[in-house]
């Protein structure tokens, strides 16, 4: 495809590993391909990187065409959902609709970088969700510890860090000033089972809708993160993540990232 060098990763799981292969390099119509067979596609950023959130926008409108959608943006937070209601349903415009997300204070991203998609949900009139827990949330858990916190945006079952993902985490914790190693895995773990929890109560919301996700790439590369933890709240679902990485799109598709801690009843609400 023209915007990026493009790798298909086809992923194995057995037991605990995550191990993965080279599957083949692909073009744009294989990769949706592989979004047409999933419930859950992730599209995971760079936030700053335009060229991807265009990509984003081309993989929205083309699952539009045959496919009921709904998009879930970690730009926004869930205490504000009825700003992003009011918005699709245009009794607000979009300058009303970002004051009451206090996009600008708990984003700060550009906003031309997202509008192409919040507009066109808008035009289309596709249900837009706001994936990202509350800053205050996260307050608190650095305040008080992760296991002292309950909260209507956690589940009350956590999946624990994977020893790999866990690694990888305390390599970026070294670059990090002002918090300790527990704090910060702690934080991290909130925000991941905070946006999988809005992910899993969501699929089962619209059982004939596929969710396309707008997340930071770190918080689904290598299926670790969000899609494992879904997975951990519903049982084996057809996912497909999308992550952007030092100017390449990667993909892996799995039915389950986390065979072995998996729920096996995927009927009710996950808690």
């Amino acid at each position: 495809m023209a915007l990026f060098r493009v790798l298909i990763l086809f992923f194995f799981l057995v037991g605990v590993s995550q191990a993965y292969e080279l599957f083949e390099r692909s073009s744009y119509e294989n990769l949706l391909k592989r979004a047409r067979e999933a419930k859950v596609i992730y599209l995971g950023e760079v936030h700053d990187d335009e060229k991807f959130h265009k990509f984003q926008l081309r993989v929205i409108k083309d699952l539009h065409k045959d496919f009921p959608i709904v998009i879930l943006m970690e730009a926004f937070q869930q205490q504000f959902q009825d700003a992003l209601d009011s918005y699709v349903d245009c009794e607000i415009g979009e300058d009303e609709m970002l004051a009451k997300t206090e996009y600008k204070k708990r984003w700060r991203f550009p906003k031309k970088l997202y509008a192409p998609i919040w507009r066109f949900a808008k035009e289309h009139a596709i249900r837009l969700f706001a994936l990202n827990i509350p800053s205050e949330l996260l307050k608190e858990v650095r305040k008080r510890g992760l296991k002292s916190v309950i909260s209507r945006y956690l589940p009350k079952k956590l999946m624990d860090f994977r020893p790999q993902h866990k690694r990888e985490l305390l390599e970026v914790f070294k670059k990090h000033k002002g918090s300790d190693e527990k704090t910060f895995l702690d934080v991290q773990l909130a925000w991941d089972s905070g946006m999988a929890y809005r992910v899993a109560k969501l699929a089962l919301a619209y059982p004939n809708h596929k969710l396309v996700v707008i997340v930071g790439a770190g918080h689904v590369k290598d299926g670790l993160g969000i899609p494992e933890r879904v997975n951990f709240l519903l049982g084996e679902v057809p996912q497909l993540v999308v992550y952007l990485e030092e100017g390449r799109i990667y993909f892996l598709f799995s039915k389950d990232f986390s065979k072995e801690s998996s729920s096996a009843n995927s009927s009710k609400v996950p808690n």
